[in-house]
């Protein structure tokens, strides 16, 4: 199988926070979409590890965002990169929703207030079907697909496809980029998704 004709897909990026008990946590996650649209609802998948995952299971409930163009990179990294269990995710501003959700205003599209109908296990993720209780227009900015967020972290400009000198080694998994000094290929054969825990064989050049 050719896994990389699934990287023809067109992929947003997504801010997920969750408030439980006092604890605030989001993750970054690049599958949401409308599934209706009277009523409203929105389908989404989540990893099931995830600390922000774990938490909606038991709120129910969750603020979505859509990132545009002008958020930070470091941003994406803080919240996609590293887990809540290890850092605060929401140590500075955020806003809440009606749920007491927290979310990002600045270099967000739209915020939407979710609240969980159904879940489905899919093995690695679970899929969520929300009801849509409120929605926000935040900016007019352009939406941040994945395709441009891999450009951006490889040094390249939007507007076109990334030099191959740029191409990276990608999880078909769950969409990691390896970005180690060793060359992708002097791996090791036993190497693993440190995201996912996929092997080696799952990953693409793209």
């Amino acid at each position: 199988m050719d896994n990389t004709a699934f990287f023809k897909f067109t992929y947003g990026l997504f801010l997920v926070g969750v408030e439980q008990e006092g604890k605030y946590n989001g993750c970054i996650i690049n599958t949401a979409a409308q599934a209706t649209s009277e009523p409203p609802r929105i389908l989404m998948t989540m990893q099931k590890k995830n600390y922000t995952t774990e938490l909606l299971m038991q709120k129910r409930s969750a603020a979505l965002t859509i990132l545009s163009r002008q958020f930070p990179l470091d941003r994406i990294a803080h919240f996609g990169m590293q887990s809540g269990r290890d850092v605060p995710k929401f140590a500075g501003p955020y806003e809440t929703d009606a749920n007491g959700n927290p979310y990002l205003a600045d270099g967000m599209n739209a915020r939407f207030a979710l609240e969980v109908s159904e879940t489905i296990d899919l093995g690695t993720h679970r899929l969520f079907l929300c009801d849509v209780s409120d929605a926000l227009t935040l900016s007019d900015g352009v939406p941040m697909s994945y395709g441009d967020y891999r450009i951006l972290k490889s040094g390249g400009t939007l507007g076109g496809e990334a030099p191959v000198s740029q191409k990276k080694w990608v999880c078909s998994v769950c969409h990691y980029e390896y970005d180690g000094e060793v060359p992708f290929e002097a791996l090791p054969d036993d190497y693993r998704c440190p995201v996912c825990g996929a092997g080696k064989e799952h990953f693409s050049l793209v």
